[in-house]
């Protein structure tokens, strides 16, 4: 068997019979050729594979980014003039709006949003941003007002006692102030806070029997009372709609209702004029 060093003398002959200075080669290589042909072969499909692929790449880049100047340049041609005069037209109607809602809460003795918080009334508009983001902290701080003032039913039923002077329900002879509504409803039924705040005070208390009162911050204070069960503790923090007890008939009352009052800065209010907003 040949050995990797042996070598073999390569001499090349021309039609006439002539030859050209002969050189050597390793033997290994001779017997090898196939291998060394393959081997040669599959790098040179390898280097033309990496090629073709480097000019298709190039093409495909070249054509989006011909494809993303066309877009940009479609575009640009159809984009719309800014219309301020409907932009003004549609902040009007909405501050329209507030100012309906600023009459509502006027009439429930809130203080209405200052007006020079309304719209946009000036020549200029400005930018849309800066007026989205005006009505948007100015509705924040409207809903932060509503939140936190009583409004709506406490408990869904038929109000049995309203308001003001009224006959003793017990002896139906002497003429008392009734310092709240009383409103009709089956023992048990869940009775809800009426605005976001934190509990007062959850216990009982004379003729209210079982009672939560609610601070909500803002000068006002709910009243809940003749409740069966107290579902709230003292200093805890409620939302509007968050149930804090159940109806019952505790304390001065004739039967399972609800007493719900309204203060306000120490001022007891008629909360028929917070049930609704109209």
């Amino acid at each position: 068997m040949s050995k990797r060093k042996d070598k073999t003398t390569v001499i090349f002959l021309d039609k006439n019979q002539n030859y050209h200075q002969p050189f050597q080669i390793k033997t290994y290589y001779i017997k090898h050729w196939k291998k060394f042909a393959t081997f040669l072969l599959v790098f040179v499909c390898l280097l033309l594979g990496v090629i073709m692929h480097l000019i298709k790449s190039k093409a495909e880049m070249q054509l989006a980014n011909k494809n993303l100047a066309m877009l940009l340049e479609k575009q640009k041609a159809e984009v719309i003039p800014l219309d301020t005069a409907t932009i003004k037209k549609h902040y009007l109607s909405i501050d329209d709006k507030l100012k309906t809602i600023n009459k509502y809460l006027k009439a429930r003795g809130l203080k209405p949003m200052p007006k020079n918080q309304g719209g946009e009334f000036d020549a200029d508009l400005g930018s849309t941003e800066e007026i989205g983001s005006f009505y948007d902290e100015y509705l924040n701080r409207m809903i932060r007002l509503v939140g936190f003032t009583p409004m709506g039913y406490p408990h869904k039923g038929r109000i049995s006692s309203n308001f003001g002077h009224r006959s003793n329900p017990f002896t139906g002879e002497s003429i008392e102030r009734h310092k709240g509504l009383d409103i009709k409803g089956n023992h048990g039924e869940i009775v809800k806070t009426t605005a976001n705040g934190t509990v007062k005070f959850a216990n009982r208390k004379g003729g209210y029997g079982n009672v939560v009162i609610i601070n909500h911050g803002n000068g006002f204070e709910t009243y809940y009372g003749h409740l069966s069960k107290i579902s709230v503790k003292q200093g805890q923090k409620v939302a509007a709609g968050d149930i804090i007890g159940k109806i019952g008939s505790t304390g001065r009352s004739t039967g399972p209702h609800l007493h719900y009052e309204v203060h306000r800065n120490g001022k007891i209010l008629n909360p028929k004029s917070y049930l609704t907003l109209e």
